[in-house]
C-alpha cells in the first residue's frame, strides 16, 4: 500500500461529531475549558497524522500536536477570532499546525547543527516491537519525504494537505491562502512528477 493515500478525488466525509463544530466554536469563544478538550478529541488525530508525514517523526509530531492546541487556546483567550468561517474547524487547526511545524523545522535545523559538532554517543538499540514498528513507519515516510522534497515547496505542502491530511480542496485552499483552482493545478503538476521521484527512492506509488 502506498504511503501516499490513493483516496478518490472527493474523500468520504468524516464521521459527524456529536454536536456541530459551530456549537463547539461558540463555546471556545466563551473560553470554556471543556471545549478545548472536545476540540482535541475531534481533531488531534488529524493534526498528528499531518505532522507525522510532514516531519517523518512521531516524536516531533507529538510535540506539534501539543503546540497546535496550546496556540489555538491562546488565540481564543487573547482575542475573539470571530465566527467559524467553515463547517469544520479542521482547516483552521491545520493552518496553526503548519505554522508550528515551520517553527519546529527551524529549531530542528539549529539543533542538528549543534549535534553535528558533538562526539557521537554510544548506540543502545531498543528491540521492542512497538519501537521497531514506529521506526519502520518513519523510514517509509522519510523515503516519501525525500521524493516530496524534490517538488517545489508549494506543491509539496498541497500534497500533504490533500492526500495526507485528506482535506477537501476548498479547505486546503484556506490553509494555504490560495484559490481552489490553484490547489487543483498544484496537485496536477505534483502527480505528474511523483511517480518518477518515488521510483528513484526505491518506492513505487501503488494508488
Amino acid at each position: 500500500m502506498s504511503v501516499i493515500s490513493s483516496r478518490p478525488d472527493k474523500p468520504p466525509p468524516a464521521p459527524a461529531p456529536e454536536s456541530p463544530d459551530q456549537e463547539l466554536w461558540d463555546a471556545l469563544r466563551r473560553c470554556e475549558p471543556s471545549a478545548l478538550g472536545e476540540l482535541f478529541s475531534r481533531y488531534s488525530g488529524v493534526v498528528h497524522a499531518y505532522a507525522v508525514r510532514h516531519t517523518g517523526s512521531y516524536a516531533l509530531a507529538d510535540d506539534a500536536v501539543q503546540a497546535t492546541f496550546i496556540t489555538a487556546w491562546r488565540q481564543f483567550s487573547r482575542s475573539d477570532p470571530g465566527p467559524l468561517q467553515h463547517d469544520s474547524a479542521r482547516a483552521w487547526l491545520l493552518a496553526i499546525a503548519r505554522n508550528e511545524l515551520r517553527n519546529t523545522t527551524r529549531a530542528k535545523r539549529r539543533l542538528a547543527q549543534f549535534v553535528s559538532r558533538q562526539p557521537t554517543p554510544p548506540h543502545h538499540p531498543d528491540h521492542a516491537e512497538a519501537v521497531a514498528a514506529r521506526l519502520d513507519s518513519e523510514r517509509r515516510i522519510l523515503a516519501v519525504r525525500a521524493a516530496l522534497k524534490r517538488l517545489p515547496a508549494h506543491e509539496r505542502e498541497t500534497v500533504e494537505l490533500v492526500y495526507w491530511a485528506e482535506l477537501p480542496l476548498a479547505e486546503a485552499a484556506v490553509v494555504l491562502g490560495v484559490a481552489e483552482g490553484t490547489v487543483k493545478a498544484r496537485l496536477s503538476r505534483a502527480r505528474r512528477r511523483l511517480p518518477a521521484l518515488l521510483e528513484e527512492t526505491g518506492m513505487e506509488e501503488t494508488g
